[in-house]
């Protein structure tokens, strides 16, 4: 071919000679190259299970320095300290688990003592709760100690000329929770209109003594009847004997159960979780007033124990207000022939419009009284009260020799009358201080 130069054998020897020159040295420094990438993946393992970054000879150099510094520091550590002999495994295996019996036993101790720890805080956290949870008796006011009793008398016609049966129950509600104000022991109703029948007298007895009943002995005392239907209407007393299950005092009142009993005892419901046990025989539905023995709530009774006393004592012992008594009378004898006390009422005080004035009227004379009694008139006053009364001959001059005090609690009043359940409430506001300064009693 024209503008090519054949080659000459020396340049063919040569370029083989180069090649294998070239080949050989290649293959060398693949071997090299091989050789440090294994060295460099061992230094790198060392490296990484050492986790410290150090080559095999550093390592070493590393160590023996630590190990001259912990001989240093034992010899100069470990001058006071003891010299501890080889022990042989079968006594170290004995020794190990009498050091965890033990532990155990006194974790067990640690434990009892713990337990008990929180025992005791729990019940102390009951008892406090109990005693936060347990109300004292509902004294609206400090009471003192009453050594009287107060009784009123209310004539029937009060309720007789109410419009409708809806105004007579609110008027008897009314008439209520003015006597529980004042404390009242006894309620008197006097059948002043005797052409009426007596279903007013009933009906009025009924919804006083519904009203003073504590409402868990309701049920049970007043079954459903038609002169309790429209109780709804009449304001609760709220006295301080209606009490709650929430509310402890020592006394209570209760009602008879009909349960079988063998022995001189009976059950009673005093409204509480649990009923009470008192120490003598009744009749079932029989309402009573228990002292109790328990100065308290008791989770642990299975039942409480109470003896049966007087409506009276705890007002007059505690001052605690304890209800009323309600009763009828037909003539003006039977208000002092069937009085509820044995001494009868030793100072007896007539209202009227033609009474002494109060201010001036002398409390002092009887000082010495035990039951009070004061006699509201009906529509025809105190007066004709007394003298349309068949069995009773008094005229109207000599009446005031009746009483003991024959007084107007209402001078110059701005009304011609003055109706009953009105001067009952103005009468006993003005009445009750001053026989509570003749007895000394202050609140």
């Amino acid at each position: 071919m024209i503008g090519k130069k054949r080659k000459s054998k020396k340049d063919d020897e040569d370029s083989s000679q180069s090649s294998s020159i070239s080949e050989s040295d290649e293959e060398q420094y693949d071997k090299n190259k091989k050789i440090k990438n294994k060295n460099d993946l061992k230094s790198d393992k060392i490296k990484h299970n050492n986790k410290t970054g150090l080559s095999i000879k550093e390592l070493k150099e590393h160590i023996k320095n630590n190990k001259n510094l912990n001989d240093n520091d034992e010899n100069i550590k470990g001058k006071n300290k003891p010299k501890y002999t080889k022990i042989d495994s079968s006594d170290s295996d004995s020794d190990s688990s009498d050091k965890e019996k033990t532990k155990n036993k006194n974790d067990e101790k640690d434990d009892n003592e713990e337990s008990k720890e929180i025992k005791d805080k729990k019940k102390k956290d009951e008892e406090k709760n109990n005693n936060k949870n347990q109300k004292s008796h509902p004294e609206f006011t400090k009471s003192a100690k009453v050594n009287y009793t107060l009784s009123i008398l209310i004539p029937s016609s009060i309720v007789d000329n109410a419009q409708s049966k809806e105004l007579r129950t609110y008027l008897i509600g009314e008439l209520a929770r003015t006597i529980g104000i004042f404390k009242i022991s006894e309620v008197i109703i006097f059948h002043d209109k005797k052409d009426n029948s007596r279903d007013y007298i009933n009906y009025f007895i009924k919804n006083l003594q519904y009203l003073e009943t504590p409402q868990y002995l309701r049920k049970t005392l007043f079954p459903m009847s038609e002169d309790l239907k429209l109780s709804g209407l009449m304001n609760p007393l709220e006295s301080q004997h209606h009490l709650r299950k929430d509310e402890w005092s020592g006394y209570r009142e209760g009602c008879v159960l009909d349960r079988p009993v063998n022995g001189e005892y009976s059950w009673v419901n005093i409204g509480l979780n649990k009923d009470c046990k008192i120490d003598q025989k009744l009749p079932p539905r029989t309402r009573v007033t228990v002292k109790l023995n328990e100065k308290g709530f008791n989770n642990k009774l299975k039942y409480y124990t109470g003896s049966p006393v007087s409506m009276s004592e705890p007002f007059i012992k505690n001052g605690t207000y304890w209800g009323y008594v309600v009763r009828v009378c037909e003539t003006y004898k039977d208000i002092f022939n069937e009085s509820i006390y044995d001494e009868g009422y030793d100072f007896v005080i007539g209202t009227s419009d033609k009474g002494e004035n109060y201010r001036t009227a002398n409390f002092m004379k009887k000082k010495d009284f035990k039951h009070c009694l004061i006699i509201f008139g009906g529509i025809s006053g105190i007066e004709g009260m007394m003298i349309d009364d068949e069995h009773n001959k008094i005229n109207s001059k000599n009446i005031s020799k009746n009483f003991d005090l024959y007084l107007n609690t209402c001078m110059n009043q701005g009304l011609r009358t003055i109706r009953t359940e009105e001067a009952i409430l103005i009468s006993l506001a003005v009445i009750r201080p001053e026989l509570d300064k003749i007895k000394e009693i202050y609140y």
